[in-house]
């Protein structure tokens, strides 16, 4: 008995939060928003968004409004346009289940929030997209997300390959997001 709880205790660690619980960094969020066709241009918005309202974290539920709605996820998208929930009526614009937004794998978080965008532009998010326009370029950029750096190893490694091998090493991103989109 005590080994299965050491057991689970270990795998809890090794595995973070328990699923529907992911708290993502801003790289990560910027990369895996990237790798979905997120617009490039927009990705420090989203994730000065993400950081804002949610924390980054993907289970992020809002308390009851006045009028009875909550927001949900990453971007906090309510239940009353975007999502169906069993509170309240809802537009469902989005087309999912609230719920869906609450998941370890971004995508219909993301997918939905680029939909509200496209349809209300940044006005749902409007006091987080001010504080965010309000900053300068540099300090919400996720540029840096997506510089390739050298690292010693890298250089000591690369100065053992030929040049098509070196050039091949550095076009290659190594980072591999947790979930297949």
């Amino acid at each position: 008995m005590e080994k299965k709880v050491v057991f689970v205790l270990f795998a809890l660690l090794l595995g973070g939060t328990a699923k529907g619980q992911r708290i993502l960094d801003r790289c990560t969020l910027a990369i895996e928003m990237d790798r979905l066709g997120v617009p490039r241009q927009d990705l420090a918005a989203w994730v000065f968004i993400a950081d804002i309202l949610s924390s980054y974290q993907t289970h992020a539920i809002s308390p009851t409004n006045a009028d009875g709605t909550r927001n949900y996820g990453l971007f906090q998208l309510s239940n009353k346009y975007w999502c169906k929930s069993t509170d309240i009526f809802s537009s469902n614009h989005c087309k999912i289940s609230c719920d869906s937004l609450l998941t370890d794998n971004i995508k219909a978080s993301v997918d939905c929030a680029v939909l509200v965008k496209n349809m209300e532009g940044w006005t749902p998010w409007q006091e987080a997209y001010n504080k965010f326009a309000s900053l300068e370029a540099k300090m919400t950029s996720v540029e840096d997300c997506f510089e390739v750096r050298m690292t010693n190893d890298t250089i000591r490694a690369t100065s053992r390959m030929t040049l098509t091998e070196q050039r091949d090493c550095l076009n290659f991103v190594d980072y591999k997001p947790e979930f297949e989109f």
